[in-house]
């Protein structure tokens, strides 16, 4: 069983070549800019508002903010992806931490056919559309 951890400095660059495969998977709109996602990967890590944990072959990313309809904290994935199996795993520690930080809510996406997260007891709010 892959072990879940927070990530560091030296796995920065091994996330963004997940969050490249992560792309490809959801056939992602726009293409990974390395150095920006590297930047922000390490900002996240260091921010006390956002989490990364990695596997050996997987990550989770998010932050906690605030949306301009309220100011209660949300907990929003900004990345998910795992190769390894350790998907759950990820979503369950990105959901310890949401509820440690006081969230709220927690706001997770997946791709146009990803799985359907229901039976974890979320619920379609929002589709997002891009042009």
């Amino acid at each position: 069983m892959a072990r879940i951890r927070p990530a560091g400095a030296t796995d920065i660059l091994r996330v963004v070549d997940m969050i490249e495969a992560l792309t490809v998977a959801v056939n992602g709109p726009v293409a990974v800019n390395r150095a920006h996602t590297a930047k922000t990967v390490a900002a996240l890590i260091s921010s006390p508002d956002g989490a990364v944990w990695v596997s050996e072959g997987g990550f989770i990313a998010g932050v906690i903010r605030c949306t301009v309809i309220s100011p209660e904290p949300i907990a929003t994935e900004l990345g998910w992806y795992a190769s390894d199996g350790s998907g759950l795993r990820l979503l369950k520690a990105f959901e310890k931490w949401a509820t440690d930080k006081g969230a709220r809510l927690i706001q997770m996406s997946t791709g146009a056919e990803g799985i359907d997260l229901s039976r974890l007891g979320y619920r379609l709010a929002e589709r997002a559309w891009v042009k």
